[in-house]
């Protein structure tokens, strides 16, 4: 399927849409969206979980997952030499 002059939003909302209808398989619909089937079950799952609001896109990283804070140029010295 071509995605439509729409945002993907409302791509993954109407794929969510159809897949609780249940006039197609999860396999069908994936296909028809050219998307694998574990993205399908992905955004079903983050559908039923939070709503439409679970569809939007989430940071890959970690939270906290930055670089460790240094108080002073000592620490620095001592960590790397």
């Amino acid at each position: 399927m071509v995605w439509r002059e729409t945002g993907i939003m409302d791509e993954r909302l109407r794929f969510v849409v159809e897949c609780l209808s249940g006039e197609e398989t999860m396999t069908q619909l994936c296909a028809a969206f050219d998307i694998s089937r574990k993205t399908g079950y992905k955004w079903l799952g983050r559908y039923r979980a939070s709503g439409p609001e679970g569809l939007h896109d989430r940071p890959r990283a970690e939270p906290g997952c930055g670089w460790p804070a240094v108080s002073t140029a000592g620490e620095i010295l001592k960590r790397h030499g």
